[in-house]
């Protein structure tokens, strides 16, 4: 029973990738990519280093906290927004320069304060309704981070000299929730609906901690069962 429902899965997996929807998507994807590179290879031409475009989309991103805290949604969206795509950018810069450990350590220290920082502003901008729904989302959001960071600290150290030298090979791009594509959809999604902080707030919290277990598990699985097996 479990074979076929295996089996099922995979085929409805195989049929997803094969579809028109899957690679006219995926074709997309592509092409932004490839203009993101291209205006990287620019701002590298002319002298702007990727750490710089990191600390300009925090100081923009950090702005969001005020306009949350005076309800001015729409501001705070525009300056999330612009972090984001800050972070997407300061990557393609930072694929031109050479591999830069304390890059490594700027983006992903940043990207956490910043998505700290507009849970925090959403707790200013009604804190009688959203405060316990911000602490708890603070709760999910700093176990991820942190199982994601000891994680990321204790692989990136196993890894051979000339894998710690790639960008690419970081721990800390595994795309996990500090720069995770659903966390800025639920912060849009908070911006056009304050008014359903509560709901939205609990469920990424909840979210969070799922992911968190995850990683805990995951690193299990490598540090402990596979290192058994190899001996």
């Amino acid at each position: 029973m479990l074979d076929k429902i295996i089996n099922k899965f995979k085929l409805l997996i195989a049929e997803y990738r094969n579809s028109e929807f899957c690679k006219n998507a995926k074709c997309t994807k592509e092409a932004w990519q490839k203009k993101i590179n291209s205006w990287g290879k620019e701002l590298y031409k002319n002298g702007i280093n990727a750490n710089m475009i990191s600390i300009f989309g925090f100081v923009i991103g950090m702005m969001a906290i005020n306009f949350l805290a005076m309800n001015m949604y729409f501001e705070a969206l525009m300056c999330i927004l612009i972090n984001r795509f800050c972070d997407v950018l300061d990557g393609a810069v930072a694929r031109c320069e050479k591999a830069n450990k304390f890059g490594i350590f700027l983006d992903a220290c940043l990207d956490f304060i910043f998505y700290a920082g507009v849970i925090f502003g959403f707790a200013l901008a009604n804190p009688e309704e959203n405060a316990v729904a911000a602490c708890f989302l603070l709760f999910g959001f700093t176990a991820s981070a942190s199982a994601m960071l000891a994680y990321g600290v204790v692989t990136y150290d196993n890894r051979a000299p000339k894998e710690q030298e790639t960008l690419g090979a970081s721990p800390f791009y595994l795309g996990g929730l500090a720069q995770g594509f659903e966390t800025l959809v639920a912060f849009v999604l908070l911006c056009i609906m304050p008014f359903a902080f509560l709901p939205i707030a609990i469920a990424l919290g909840c979210w969070c901690i799922i992911k968190a277990l995850i990683i805990i598990s995951s690193a299990y699985y490598k540090l402990v069962i596979l290192e058994k097996s190899k001996k």
